[in-house]
């Protein structure tokens, strides 16, 4: 069952453009001689401006789909857009100019946002160095960007001499050092406590409104991901969207689910419930559905290729065609 946020806090995106569209998108790897599924069919919108949560177990595709979207990864089937280019139409030095420039990634590990011999300075202004940018305009702007995350005071600070949140600060600045349209965050308080996790995330809110940033942030905490105008689930691959309607219970204890979650449950055979950390989770099942025992990992390695016969074998039961005799 996929949950849902208040998005009273947030900007009214109903009127907003679409800005990432994902149509049918799966990616594939082959690890070991096996082939592992991480992203099936996944299909996915967000408007510009918006931001949006993803929850969802260990392995379940969440950091795979973070990295197509940031042009870290190629899709094995489907269309990807965001801001109207095909991600699968950029190569080289277009595909490099996305990924310096369109789009941030905030990861919780520090070493994947810091260099540890540059100060918060240094750090902030080396994306705008490999962008290009004159010294004085970059210097000009990392100072603004520090002083915007609270952290001018501590420009000439290396990482080890700050403390996490203030790591993260950083880290954020250099996100959005060449004020990308889309910031990609990856469990970007996992690391903090929650006093400073709230402190991080109240400033993604402040530096939202001012970038005009569009947002995408993975999480296992559901007080983090109420920030956002939406909340999704992702498990086994497959992308849950937020129902419209609440679910009610009534004075006898009886839980009435609405009518979009009704009607998709309806047409399953079967259906799977499972009692899980985050909530109760109930599945349509296809009576001839296997999954196989792999469990994916979200650090798989990015350039093994899928067995070809296997992913189309997939792919038409996917979309319900039928192998021709030979």
């Amino acid at each position: 069952m996929s949950l849902s946020s208040n998005s009273s806090s947030g900007p009214n995106t109903t009127a907003n453009p679409l800005f990432i569209d994902c149509k049918q998108v799966v990616r594939a790897y082959k690890v070991d001689g096996h082939e592992i599924v991480a992203l099936r069919g996944i299909d996915f919108t967000m408007t510009q401006g918006e931001m949006v949560a993803i929850i969802g177990p260990s392995g379940a595709g969440k950091s795979s789909l973070l990295n197509l979207l940031g042009g870290l990864d190629k899709p094995t089937a489907g269309q990807l857009t965001v801001d109207g280019q095909s991600l699968l139409a950029l190569k080289g030095r277009a595909l490099a100019a996305y990924r310096l420039r369109q789009v941030g990634f905030v990861w919780q590990e520090v070493d994947k946002n810091l260099l540890f011999h540059r100060d918060a300075l240094g750090n902030v202004t080396l994306p705008m160095m490999l962008a290009g940018v004159s010294p004085f305009q970059r210097n000009k702007q990392a100072r603004e960007l520090l002083d915007a995350v609270g952290l001018i005071e501590h420009l000439h600070k290396k990482p080890h001499q700050l403390s996490g949140g203030q790591q993260q600060r950083v880290a954020i600045a250099v996100a959005i050092a060449n004020q990308p349209r889309l910031l990609l965050a990856d469990e970007p308080t996992g690391a903090l406590d929650g006093k400073t996790a709230v402190a991080v995330m109240d400033l993604l809110m402040e530096l939202r409104e001012q970038y005009g940033l569009t947002i995408l942030m993975v999480t296992h905490d559901m007080k983090i991901a109420q920030y956002a105008d939406r909340v999704l689930t992702l498990r086994d691959g497959a992308l849950g969207q937020s129902a419209q309607e609440q679910p009610e219970l009534d004075n006898e204890g009886r839980i009435h689910l609405p009518q979009n979650v009704q009607s998709v449950l309806r047409q399953a055979p079967n259906i799977a419930v499972e009692i899980r950390p985050e909530g109760v989770l109930l599945r349509p099942e296809q009576e001839d559905e296997v999954y196989g025992d792999a469990i994916l990992s979200d650090m798989l390695p990015q350039d093994a290729a899928p067995d070809r016969k296997g992913l189309f074998h997939w792919l038409r039961r996917l979309t319900g065609r039928k192998e021709k005799a030979s």
